[in-house]
């Protein structure tokens, strides 16, 4: 048994604690050392390396279950070299991951959004509108009325990030698949929506907010879809409909918000 000292030298010079020492053995991070005749633990320098390695990887910013998994079997302690060349191997997927993640970040900031920001996220909503109209279409959408078309993607995404009704996507794919199964109502609707961006600079009292809202609600009406669609679930958002204008306001304009409201008004208004 020479050149083997007990547990508390052992934490002595390593620097650390008899509870760190006996969780390291207890999660298997350090081997349990040979015994004394006496049963006392008795630590060489196969302890010491292993405690060193530990050291030396937890400054690396590893917790001890990636340390773990880094240094693998017990039974065959590797040296600092594999160690490390194992480490550099993981950090590098790592950062091939986040270097496309980067890409995609600087592929948005490179779209001519001007309301783009750091509060846009994936939105599972909107993913599901591009998916049914299809790339091109959306494309078309960007181009035609890029503010709406920011404005869009940060409403969905308010809307994904609460549960404002079970079925809020619902009429989301529904008009969807009508604009993809009418493209001369859509090319309508994007018109509609150039107009509507305008009004992103409009006074509350601008008489233009009214006019275009009344030939909103009658280009609707003239497509009973989306008419009856819009009508059913007018009702459906009252309860939430003030938190909801409040979550928005930071989107749109108080002229937008009127206008939406006025297009309300007039759907529910007979002809």
């Amino acid at each position: 048994m020479e050149n083997r000292i007990k547990i508390g030298d052992f934490i002595k010079l390593t620097g650390s604690t008899l509870k760190t020492i006996i969780y390291y053995h207890k999660i298997g991070l350090l081997p349990e050392p040979e015994r004394s005749a006496g049963g006392y633990r008795l630590y060489g320098t196969g302890e010491l390396n292993r405690m060193r390695l530990i050291k030396r990887l937890k400054s690396l910013g590893l917790d001890l279950h990636r340390i773990k998994e880094v240094i693998g079997d017990l039974q065959n302690t590797p040296t600092m070299r594999e160690t490390l060349q194992a480490l550099k191997i993981e950090l590098l997927n790592e950062k091939k991951i986040l270097e496309d993640r980067i890409e995609k970040i600087d592929a948005l900031l490179g779209e001519d959004i001007e309301l783009l920001n750091e509060d846009v996220f994936a939105s599972p909503s909107f993913q599901m509108i591009t998916d049914i109209l299809g790339i091109e279409q959306i494309e078309k959408y960007a181009q035609t009325c890029p503010e709406i078309y920011a404005q869009h993607r940060k409403v969905n995404s308010i809307l994904d990030d609460f549960q404002w009704n079970v079925d809020y996507q619902e009429p989301f794919r529904i008009l969807s698949e009508y604009f993809k199964e009418h493209p001369e109502d859509y090319e309508m609707a994007l018109n509609y929506g150039a107009r509507y961006a305008q009004l992103a600079k409009a006074a509350e009292d601008d008489p233009q907010i009214e006019k275009l809202a009344r030939e909103s609600a009658a280009l609707i009406k003239s497509m009973p879809q989306v008419r009856d669609l819009l009508l059913s679930h007018l009702g459906k958002k009252k309860p939430m409909n003030s938190l909801y204008q409040d979550m928005v306001a930071g989107v749109l304009s108080p002229a937008q918000l009127k206008y939406q409201e006025l297009v309300d008004k007039f759907l529910l208004t007979e002809d």
